[in-house]
């Protein structure tokens, strides 16, 4: 499970008496308030329809529970800019004491933020395809998904000389991903499609919803795993069956982390043959995520329930637990500032009592290293279907959230280096999908 911190934002334009600013002098000044705490200006500098739903008080929680997983900031280094159409985003690169973090703020043309995230640093590093990769025996096309009114870039992975063969559709984790899940220089979504049509079988992969249409979603209230998952999935599946190369084939959902969870019910609704999940939470997103902070926050110190930032996400997720607080709370006041229809949607779904029932068989996959999904979800997922004969269960020992291996405590600056998923999981795939 992939975790980002987002801030949907709008940004005042600030103009110097002698010369105008530019969109990094912007985002170096709102830098240097963040720095010397001064929140409420920071506020100030927001557009009046965006400052009434994030007030001084987030951007402060925010910056100052950086340090926990990032070490004390330090600096600001390298700043680079990226133009898309009418928008300018400027990445600053933020030095910590244990990590680096880009922050990026994206500007319309009139020099206002209409978006201001931190996310890790963009490795310009050239992907290395793993070796299991035979780009001689495939061929990829690019395709587009269409879901409703939403089209999404996608990629059709396609083995030679193999007649209706067996079609994976590729399912991403949580947050604004490409059809790559690409996270640092490592893109886990292409290395199983690249891997499975080595060994005969093909995929398709695409670029989620909320990446191709973000700043569209970020404006409704409604979002929920329907919108960011399910829709787009069947609407895959609907393309495979209607590709004369494929319209014989079987389908098998794959997913990783928030695409594993869904991969049970998108499997139901497409009729597909088989389900695969790779780090698949059995229990509920908001107690992974107190989870996950506990984990981080002892690497600094160990406070565990004691320290205050994990006393706040516990808060927050016994808001989500409590179905009429969950209806009334604003995003801010929920983990992640997810809102509480997408919060909603997914206590609506019991995806270990769901996935229980299903005909279809399934490969849950977990490595021992993942603290973000760990070893725990496994065997609930394990304890709740091992009886059941059509079902197999696997873990690594060496391998983290990614499914790469390493060595020690994973941590997120593990992710940014670049690796492959392991030739292993690949090859349990195949053979697991070529047995069924």
């Amino acid at each position: 499970m992939k975790a980002l911190v987002l801030l949907p934002a709008f940004f005042l334009l600030g103009l110097s008496l002698m010369k105008a600013q530019t969109n990094t002098d912007l985002s170096l000044s709102l830098l240097g308030k963040l720095q010397r705490a001064q929140y409420d200006s920071c506020q100030t500098m927001f557009d009046t329809v965006v400052s009434n739903k994030i007030n001084a008080g987030m951007m402060q929680q925010i910056w100052e529970s950086m340090p926990r997983f990032m070490g004390e900031y330090q600096s600001y280094g390298e700043v680079r800019t990226e133009n898309r159409d009418s928008t300018e985003s400027v990445f600053v690169r933020c030095n910590f004491a244990k990590t680096k973090m880009d922050l990026q703020l994206t500007f319309n043309r009139q020099q206002k933020i209409i978006g201001i995230f931190f996310l890790p640093p963009k490795n310009t590093s050239t992907y290395n395809a793993p070796e299991y990769s035979k780009s001689n025996k495939f061929y990829e096309s690019k395709i587009m998904v269409k879901s409703g009114k939403y089209e999404l870039p996608g990629l059709l992975c396609i083995p030679n000389n193999v007649k209706h063969p067996p079609v994976a559709i590729l399912l991403a984790g949580s947050g604004p991903n490409d059809k790559d899940e690409s996270i640092g220089p490592n893109k886990l979504l292409k290395d199983i499609a690249v891997g499975l049509a080595s060994n005969g079988i093909a995929s398709i992969r695409y670029d989620k919803r909320t990446l191709a249409y973000g700043k569209e979603l970020m404006a409704q209230t409604d979002l929920g795993i329907k919108e960011e998952v399910i829709d787009d999935a069947l609407s895959a599946a609907d393309l495979v069956r209607k590709n004369p190369l494929l319209k014989e084939s079987e389908i098998y959902i794959i997913g990783h982390s928030l695409g594993a969870m869904c991969a049970p019910l998108v499997a139901s609704r497409a009729k597909a043959a088989g389900i695969v999940m790779l780090a698949a939470n059995a229990r509920p997103l908001e107690d992974l995520i107190v989870e996950q902070y506990r984990y981080l926050y002892g690497a600094d110190r160990e406070k565990g329930e004691d320290d205050p930032e994990v006393k706040k996400m516990a808060a927050k997720a016994a808001v989500v637990k409590d179905a009429k607080a969950l209806k009334a709370a604003r995003p801010e006041e929920l983990p992640l500032n997810l809102s509480a229809p997408y919060w909603q949607s997914l206590n609506a779904y019991k995806q270990v009592e769901f996935a229980k029932k299903l005909k279809q068989p399934i490969l849950v996959l977990q490595g021992e290293r993942d603290y973000q999904v760990t070893m725990t979800d496994f065997e609930l997922w394990k304890k709740a279907m091992g009886d059941q004969a059509k079902n197999t269960f696997i873990s690594y020992p060496a391998l983290n959230h990614l499914f790469m291996k390493g060595e020690g405590k994973s941590m997120p600056s593990e992710y940014e280096t670049q690796g492959n998923a392991e030739e292993k999981v690949i090859m349990d795939i195949s053979n697991w999908i070529r047995m069924h």
